[in-house]
């Protein structure tokens, strides 16, 4: 079984070729596997951690794609169930240089929301260390009571659980919604982390340290804040740690933010599990686990797409000696 169980969308990107322009003004587009909690999974076995996918494609080539692309990387992928009738989701995607993106998604409904509750077996879990899920698949029915109950078995079984929001505006039926279902979210995760684009509807607040501490109250016990070219910050609570980003040659940035996600599952899971907790995990751990996933996030930033652009832990490794910090 594997270490990690993620969960989630996953979905066909066609990625714009040209940055800088928006989705009508794009003159061709590159395939991709992707989808937030999948981009996860594949950068934690690249790096060296096995991991499940659960979700849901549709019975067409898109759907095979889908499914013959995570195996490729090794991905366990008996929990990827096929819809009879919905089709594969897909999301076009046009990418500016400061990290802004321009979504249009296709699902409608897509496979992936359409994950029973019934197709969730509690023996998924068995043997697995850490779960992995995301915001998106509370949008709709039937996936949000799939989900919830994906949520009480890694509960049961004391898995880390780990959480990104992945706030898409254009599939949540309101802002409200959106912002009660990201924040009531937090309540079940011990690793969270948010972007700084989404940071007032996922936290409520527009202040750094209001927003944290709202937060941590929730119940998570450690915080990181993704913020592009900016870098990172990781806190408890206690200690707060701020790094800068790596300097890449930034292609695009798709991805980027599940590769550091990914990293710092890898990097703590062993931790949480020796001490029970991550509040209680040695601030210099946290600032390596930060700088290892600074990087894995930087180098995803050197090539198109999300899962073709996450990096290997040789590659990541690499780059870490010659930043001389391994």
């Amino acid at each position: 079984m594997a270490d990690v169980i993620c969960m989630g969308e996953l979905l066909v990107e066609f990625v714009s070729t040209q940055t800088n322009v928006p989705l009508a003004q794009a003159p061709g587009f590159i395939k991709a596997p992707g989808g937030a909690p999948a981009n996860v999974a594949v950068a934690l076995q690249r790096l060296g951690t096995s991991a499940a996918f659960v979700s849901k494609v549709g019975n067409d080539p898109f759907g095979d794609y889908l499914r013959d692309s995570l195996s490729t990387d090794k991905i366990d992928t008996r929990y990827i169930f096929v819809d009879p009738h919905a089709r594969t989701t897909a999301v076009f995607v046009a990418v500016w240089d400061d990290g802004r993106k321009d979504l249009c998604f296709y699902r409608n409904p897509g496979a992936d929301m359409m994950l029973r509750e019934d197709e969730i077996d509690p023996h998924i879990f068995d043997g697995a260390r850490c779960f992995h899920f995301g915001s998106i698949t509370f949008i709709h029915e039937p996936a949000a009571s799939a989900q919830r109950k994906a949520l009480h078995c890694a509960q049961e079984r004391g898995l880390m659980i780990s959480y990104d929001p992945n706030y898409r505006p254009t599939l949540w039926p309101d802002v409200n919604t959106a912002q009660r279902v990201i924040r009531d979210s937090f309540q079940y995760c011990h690793l969270a982390k948010i972007s700084e684009e989404e940071w007032e509807t996922a936290t409520g607040h527009t202040d750094l340290d209001a927003g944290i501490e709202a937060v941590l109250e929730w119940g998570v016990e450690l915080l990181v804040i993704s913020r592009g070219a900016k870098g990172a910050i990781a806190t408890n609570g206690d200690y707060r740690i701020e790094l800068p980003a790596v300097d890449v040659n930034v292609v695009e940035t798709t991805g980027a933010g599940d590769g550091f996600m990914a990293a710092m599952i890898q990097r703590l899971l062993p931790e949480r599990e020796r001490l029970g907790s991550l509040r209680a995990v040695d601030e210099s751990i946290v600032h390596e686990a930060l700088q290892y996933a600074i990087v894995v996030g930087g180098l995803t930033c050197t090539r198109p797409g999300a899962i073709p652009a996450l990096p290997t832990r040789a590659e990541v490794e690499a780059f870490l000696k010659q930043l001389g910090k391994q």
